[in-house]
């Protein structure tokens, strides 16, 4: 039974491939989008993934919602809070960016952004 399910996964995954990499071409439309998801591993927080995009974490967990919500991401295993990309660019045939590296802390939003204190969000899980 274990070897059916995992050739019909298999079949599956293969006949979809096509529309995943559609659906992440419009979703992912510029490479702070390409480098906070292909660095969504399940292990980065948002902090850590702020500082590899270079957007404020605050926009990355809203990136993380919305990409839950279309089931690009799934919920991380081992760390509860923090998401994890379903595939790699890569291996949809998306060509990733390099990454930077920074040495900056993560951005913050300001207050007229957030409506509040740059302090009011400061946990590497993602927004309820």
């Amino acid at each position: 039974m274990g070897e059916t399910l995992k050739k019909i996964l298999m079949w599956t995954r293969f006949a979809n491939i096509s529309k995943l990499k559609e659906v992440l071409e419009k979703e992912l439309d510029d490479n702070q989008k390409k480098l906070a998801f292909e660095n969504s591993d399940g292990e980065n927080g948002l902090k850590e993934l702020s500082t590899i995009s270079g957007v404020p974490y605050a926009t990355v967990g809203s990136w993380w919602q919305k990409w839950f919500r279309l089931g690009l991401v799934v919920e991380s295993e081992t760390r509860k809070g923090r998401m994890m990309k379903i595939a790699s660019l890569d291996d949809i045939g998306i060509k990733s960016p390099q990454r930077k590296e920074q040495k900056a802390k993560p951005q913050k939003e300001s207050v007229s952004e957030k409506g509040g204190t740059d302090d009011q969000q400061t946990g590497d899980e993602a927004p309820p």
